[in-house]
């Protein structure tokens, strides 16, 4: 009966320290969760399902940022460069994006359905779903700016050939031009110089942020004739005239592929449901003969 008081204090501590990390911890996991907000803020250029999983995304990508190997880092970071996130998800995000996307259906499914093979497939494809989508928007992107860059340097060209500086004329280009990669690209540059970075650095930072063929030889022509004291209006001339050159190659190997694109449709939908019209008379006739 002594020893009651006692124990009934040692409880009460007890349930106090419990409270109190558990408390802690609903704090932890809740400023987890607004951090995991506001990266989905940011990162509007996800489509919706990424930017709502992105809150569950961030408390896990905190704790695998620490044991990321260096060179997995630089490769999400090189894909996430291309495909302009580059500034809006950091490499742990992604990754920790990939595993949640993969996590989640799987989880659903299991609930779902109470087998095995299900939930493996929904892992599978929520895992394939980010990558897939990645790929496709770096895909649009270069094709976006390998076709406005012949515009956009006949329009820097002439900027130049009316006496205006390289970065007057890109100030005038990017005010003119519509909102597009390649104008958001050429913004990042005069900010670049705005800060004090030299036009050869930031032209390079420009090639590696796009990553387009392209623009390589143009960034290359440009560094070249500025050390040199060459005209850069006949550098930019001669390259707008090449890009143009190359688009209209373009154009002509997608028109030359079409044929051969819609081969697979045709002999597999067309070519079947015609024969099907045309025998369908054929074999009534036939049919009714007997």
């Amino acid at each position: 009966m002594e020893a009651t008081p006692f124990i009934a204090a040692a409880a009460a501590i007890a349930s106090a320290i419990a409270v109190w990390v558990a408390g802690r911890a609903s704090l932890r996991w809740l400023a987890r969760v607004a951090a995991g907000r506001s990266v989905a803020r940011r990162a509007d250029a996800l489509p919706r399902p990424l930017r709502a999983l992105m809150p569950i995304a961030v408390p896990l990508a905190d704790r695998i940022a620490p044991h990321l190997p260096l060179r997995l880092r630089e490769q999400v970071q090189r894909r996430l460069r291309r495909a302009g996130l580059e500034e809006a998800v950091l490499p742990q995000h992604w990754l920790a994006l990939l595993a949640v996307s993969a996590l989640v259906p799987a989880a659903a499914v299991a609930v779902v359905f109470g087998d095995a093979i299900a939930p493996l497939v929904a892992a599978v494809v929520g895992a394939v779903m980010p990558s897939a989508w990645l790929r496709d928007r770096v895909t649009r992107r270069r094709n976006e700016v390998m076709r406005d860059l012949p515009v956009y340097l006949d329009m820097v060209t002439l900027a130049l050939e009316a006496g205006g500086a390289l970065g007057v004329a890109l100030k005038v280009a990017t005010e003119r031009a519509p909102d597009s990669p390649l104008r958001r690209a050429f913004l990042r540059v005069q900010g670049d110089l705005r800060a004090g970075r030299s036009r050869a650095e930031s032209l390079a930072a420009l090639a590696d942020r796009l990553d387009v063929p392209a623009v390589r030889p143009l960034v290359a022509a440009l560094v070249q004739a500025e050390s040199s004291g060459g005209s850069l209006a006949i550098v930019l001339r001669a390259q707008a005239d090449q890009r143009i050159e190359e688009r209209f190659a373009r154009a002509e190997k997608l028109a030359l592929e079409a044929p051969v694109k819609m081969l697979a449709p045709l002999v597999l939908c067309i070519f079947p449901c015609t024969f099907a019209i045309l025998a369908f008379p054929l074999l009534m006739r036939f049919l009714g003969g007997d």
